[in-house]
């Protein structure tokens, strides 16, 4: 059973204040007297539901062709509820109730509850949103050296609010050893996420060497 966690990609998506809206240009060609409707589609490579990758914030970091595969998969995957209002981080002590999901993981996902304003309050959810305590990290890595991924629910594990310890943040992810990288923006709405391990499946909508892309993703149930 396969579990869409990746939202469409389009004009309308969420975006962390900054960012390069999508944008299409219709183009025509003409063919031996034929018209042929083409369409000209820029975006960010921070767009939509995303994959964060050590080149975005470290100097000489690995890229989408570097560290990933055209399918790159993670098993398992776990996902826990860690319920955050408004602003608030996602800190140590907010992880001490999950260790047994934490030390299995290869994929680790936090359900903020955030998800639910994409739909009804993007401005909410883009701008004033959960985020990620540089303290967590390393206290992920003491727990489970072998994590190699944190999936969030909000548009980014860093908020306009406090830019600097979003830097930090991500650079503690990404540029330190093991590698975590950060899937954003991600639909965790489906309870059975949180029920049991799966595995993650993930496909680069560009595959090249880019510092992140958007993805879709799959949560796959046996």
């Amino acid at each position: 059973m396969l579990i869409p966690i990746s939202y469409p990609l389009n004009r309308a998506t969420p975006l962390y204040p900054g960012t390069e809206p999508l944008a299409i240009t219709p183009t025509k060609s003409f063919e031996g007297g034929d018209v042929e409707e083409k369409s000209l589609i820029t975006f960010s490579s921070h767009a939509g539901t995303h994959i964060d990758l050590p080149r975005h914030f470290c100097p000489g970091g690995g890229s989408v062709r570097a560290l990933l595969a055209p399918e790159a998969v993670f098993e398992p995957a776990r996902c826990i509820e860690v319920p955050k209002d408004g602003e608030e981080p996602v800190r140590i002590h907010d992880l001490l109730g999950h260790l047994d999901a934490i030390r299995c993981a290869r994929a680790l996902f936090v359900r903020t509850g955030n998800g639910l304003l994409r739909g009804t309050d993007p401005e909410a959810y883009a701008g004033a949103h959960p985020w990620v305590h540089h303290e967590v990290p390393g206290f992920l890595r003491m727990q489970n050296p072998a994590l190699r991924l944190l999936g969030i629910d909000t548009i980014s594990i860093a908020t306009p609010a406090h830019p600097e310890e979003g830097r930090e943040a991500h650079r503690a992810f990404l540029c330190r050893s093991p590698q975590i990288f950060l899937l954003e923006d991600v639909d965790l709405s489906y309870d059975r996420l949180l029920e049991e391990p799966w595995i993650l499946r993930i496909y680069p909508v560009v595959f090249d060497d880019l510092d992140g892309v958007p993805v879709v993703a799959l949560a796959e149930f046996g």
